[in-house]
């Protein structure tokens, strides 16, 4: 060991923004679904960290909105308070009472309405101090707090908005992902020593494929700093040939935790909205834990005798039997052992 470096550490730790901790997340919200945990994340339980940026990607009308209030809701109770940030009117009590969000308890909840990102900037810093005065960093006992904004796409630059109340109609893109890539940089160092996770929805459009990255351009200034990007799609869900929801098509664009293009099918009927084991199955015969014979999947435990069952049998209870399988175990230690590595050096990897 140098022989300095008991002061010099302790000289380097007076400084206001300059930390040596390379902690994991102390913990982690779920999605609402098993199986988009597990492609986040690497674990069936694990979905949102704390600490960290996390962007629900996709075309408009593909679910983004809908699975970042499942996972306002999940992380509601889990004891998190909410603090949802709305750029486009999509956030209203109704619908996120319906899914599951208390938003009249201002115990639980408390949402803004913004047009600029500097409003969204403004709000937020504020947030951030008074919570860390409050609180201070590094406090596992301080209160878990979930962001959510829902869009960033929708945010206006000071430029645009002055423009349009001068009735005039200008773009003003080189500034706007200047200013994205800024706001979301901030955050990232922000929030990490802080019981707060951030979570936003970016719309995407058609990339050229030539280029290799896709059919789906993701903003450079929305991948540079985000931990974890998810990528949603819709298909159409149909039941006796009429249309009865959505299928999202979730994949993992960017992640520090889970393996790059992982992908699952979730369902969300109209009447019921989605199911936390939507998709789990699919998972299970991609880490061969079932195996799938006609109509019917076929799994062994250990000291028991061959399981047979069907799709539309599957609850809860059996569900969470298949997770606590021996192969799902040794995956789980082995995320563990993972999230030990220094997430400077994860990012080299990738």
């Amino acid at each position: 060991m140098l022989p300095f470096l008991k002061t010099y550490k302790k000289e380097i730790s007076k400084l206001e923004n300059v930390t040596m901790d390379f902690r994991p997340p102390s913990h982690w919200y779920t999605t609402g679904n098993f199986a988009v945990n597990k492609i986040l994340s690497g674990d069936f339980h694990k979905g949102i960290p704390q600490g960290r940026v996390t962007i629900l990607a996709g075309p408009s009308d593909s679910g983004k909105s809908f699975l970042l209030s499942n996972i306002m809701a999940a992380a509601q109770a889990d004891g998190a308070f909410i603090f949802a940030i709305d750029t486009e009117n999509a956030l209203d009590h109704g619908y996120l009472s319906r899914i599951g969000v208390d938003s009249h308890d201002e115990s639980k909840f408390m949402g803004a309405s913004v047009v600029t990102i500097s409003d969204v900037v403004s709000i937020i810093s504020d947030f951030i101090k008074m919570y860390e005065k409050e609180y201070g960093k590094y406090n596992e006992t301080a209160p878990r707090v979930l962001i959510a904004l829902d869009s960033l796409d929708m945010l206006l630059t000071d430029s645009e908005n002055d423009n349009f109340n001068k009735g005039e109609q200008k773009g003003d893109q080189g500034q706007r992902a200047k200013q994205m890539k800024a706001f979301l940089k901030t955050m990232v160092s922000r929030i990490k020593a802080l019981n707060i996770a951030f979570i936003g929805t970016h719309q995407v459009y058609p990339a050229d494929v030539l280029q290799g990255e896709g059919k789906w351009a993701i903003n450079n200034a929305i991948r540079y700093s985000a931990s974890q990007i998810v990528l949603i799609t819709k298909l159409k869900l149909k039941e006796d040939g009429v249309v009865a929801g959505i299928k999202m098509k979730v994949e993992t664009f960017k992640s520090r935790f889970a393996k790059l293009g992982s992908f699952v099918e979730v369902s969300v009927p109209y009447d019921k909205g989605m199911n936390p084991l939507s998709g789990l199955l699919d998972i299970m015969l991609a880490e061969k834990v079932v195996v799938k014979n006609g109509g019917w999947y076929q799994v062994q435990f250990p000291n028991e005798e061959l399981k047979k069952f069907q799709e539309g049998s599957m609850t809860e209870d059996f569900a969470q039997k298949l997770l606590n399988h021996p192969i799902l175990k040794e995956q789980a230690k082995a995320f563990e052992e993972v999230l030990l590595t220094p997430e400077a050096e994860l990012q080299d990897e990738q």
